[in-house]
């Protein structure tokens, strides 16, 4: 494989965050709507829908909600204070990134997550200056399943979207990434793996030290 690019996925992928997520979705939910789902429920409709922008999610949590950016920003700032204690790198990202960047691979980061949210992550673990390329929510019009951030992020590193690869961590990830013309590595932190592979992943792993092959093959 000669891989010119590299895209990833912030959520679930850089870290294995997921959990503060639907905890803070579910207080959200708990809070604002009259839901009869479990709590259970609610995490695994959080789960299927990963990737989402949260203006396209919260209808779909809260009934009628009309302060959308309210109860987005709500529930961003509750995830941050949940999760900040627990930030570390997914296992074997580091490894991985300096496997790339040794064979001038160019590395983007392309999540929905809001720019606070990134902000933790990639300034939280020094990660920022590995990535040449780093897409929001914000630069597209579509979220995911839709390939517009995967492409928007090919874009701007200048490499055509068939010669890179896409990191993911949720189905809707995946299908973005192989509607944008990418590979897709995924990581089963958020979804299982028979569900990332109907999906269209193409390789498949715990988490970024199953993907060996990919760093001895980059450069060839």
């Amino acid at each position: 494989m000669r891989l010119r690019g590299a895209v990833f996925d912030l959520d679930g992928t850089l870290v294995d965050n997921m959990r503060w997520h639907a905890r803070a979705w579910i207080s959200l939910v708990r809070a604002h709507a009259a839901d009869a789902r479990s709590d259970a429920e609610i995490e695994s409709f959080i789960y299927a829908h990963a990737g989402m922008k949260n203006e396209e999610l919260i209808p779909l949590l809260v009934a009628g909600a009309s302060e959308v950016s309210a109860l987005s920003a709500e529930k961003e700032a509750l995830y941050r204070q949940l999760y900040a204690p627990s930030l570390r790198p997914l296992a074997g990202l580091l490894p991985l990134l300096d496997a790339l960047a040794a064979r001038e691979v160019r590395l983007a980061v392309a999540s929905a997550a809001p720019l606070p949210n990134r902000d933790l992550v990639l300034d939280g673990l020094r990660l920022r200056p590995r990535f040449a390329v780093i897409v929001g929510a914000e630069h597209v019009r579509h979220g995911k399943p839709a390939p517009d951030i995967f492409l928007e992020a090919a874009r701007q590193l200048g490499v055509a979207p068939y010669d890179c690869i896409a990191f993911e961590d949720a189905p809707k990830g995946v299908e973005a990434a192989v509607a944008a013309g990418m590979r897709c590595a995924a990581v089963t932190t958020t979804a299982s793996a028979d569900d990332l592979r109907r999906a269209g992943a193409h390789f498949i792993a715990a988490d970024f030290t199953g993907f060996a092959e990919l760093q001895a093959s980059s450069g060839e």
